[in-house]
């Protein structure tokens, strides 16, 4: 027998904003995932609010260790998240936002042109949505970039804006350097970024979230809608059932690098060269053009240290 469920929609939309107290990426992420799977947004939408700590956010089909430059000397925590798209710098002067909705009524143009109309009539700050869907500034500087998790029933797109970051530890982070590296996994797009600061110096993280949920509350779509207003939010077990086992994955090595798609990386010096193929993390082949032992490295979780520790190898070879 043949089942069909329906679902019933109102003439009437709530709409809340929901501000996170935590500033734990991981935390965050399992927030933002867990209302994506829990809530029902059949006749409500929801935009939920949050700033991390200092972090890189990469896609959920890229690859960590060709987006990242790791640097021991620079203590800053490697999140995976649900949506796809490229990777972000996130401290506690980026604004992160998430516009969540039922799959049915989508719209992250419409999100975007919200924040759009917000920088424009609190501080004069004009901006654009580009082909990409970024926000920038003179058709150039990226002050925003956004990707999206759709499914059923329930979709989201988050974005973030960037008010006072540190640019020069993002870059450092960030930068594009030659890797060696050869995959199919998402590469992020290189952007010219500015800081809001730097066009109106008035701007402040918690001015923006009051302005851009303001905004959000009164804007009316083609129903009536009931304003629920804005609520901070302590990401925990206690209230959100089933949060620990969200968060404790995005945690994970298995989530965090073992999700990276099949890669192959070389690694050369004195004309020699060694070639690692790793799967979901771990390195599963090793190839070498010289008379060097390195069959141990098979089955172990890949790190930028086994790189280094092979050049000294190679460097060896005369």
């Amino acid at each position: 027998m043949a089942f069909i469920i329906r679902r019933f929609y109102s003439s009437v939309m709530e709409k809340t904003v929901m501000i996170s107290k935590s500033t734990d990426v991981f935390e965050n992420l399992a927030l933002e995932h867990w209302f994506y799977r829990h809530s029902d947004f059949t006749n409500k939408s929801m935009l939920l609010l949050w700033v991390n700590s200092n972090c890189v956010v990469i896609g959920r089909h890229q690859n960590p260790w060709l987006e990242v430059n790791f640097d021991s000397a620079i203590n800053v925590r490697i999140a995976r998240r649900n949506s796809g798209g490229g990777t972000v710098f996130h401290d506690n002067e980026n604004l992160n936002m998430t516009f969540f909705t039922n799959r049915e009524i989508y719209n992250r143009k419409k999100n975007l042109e919200l924040i759009v109309e917000t920088l424009k009539s609190e501080w004069n700050v004009v901006t654009e949505i580009n082909k990409r869907e970024d926000i920038v500034i003179d058709n150039m500087y990226k002050i925003s970039g956004t990707a999206s998790k759709l499914g059923r029933p329930n979709a989201y797109h988050h974005c973030t804006l960037l008010v006072n970051c540190n640019r020069e530890l993002m870059s450092n982070l960030l930068k594009k350097r030659e890797k060696n590296i050869e995959t199919n996994a998402t590469v992020s797009v290189t952007s010219d970024v500015l800081n809001l600061t730097q066009i109106n110096n008035k701007v402040c993280i918690n001015r923006l979230m009051t302005a851009v949920g303001l905004q959000y509350l009164k804007t009316v779509g083609n129903k009536t809608t009931t304003d629920q207003g804005f609520n901070y939010v302590t990401p925990n077990e206690q209230t959100f059932p089933g949060f620990n086992e969200i968060k404790n994955e995005m945690k994970s090595w298995e989530w965090r690098y073992g999700r990276t798609p099949k890669f192959n990386i070389t690694v050369k010096c004195n004309e020699q060269s060694v070639i690692l193929s790793v799967k979901s993390g771990i390195i599963e082949n090793v190839v070498t053009t010289c008379n060097i032992k390195l069959s141990n490295l098979v089955n172990e979780k890949f790190n930028m240290n086994i790189v280094e520790k092979i050049k000294r190898r190679l460097e060896t070879i005369k």
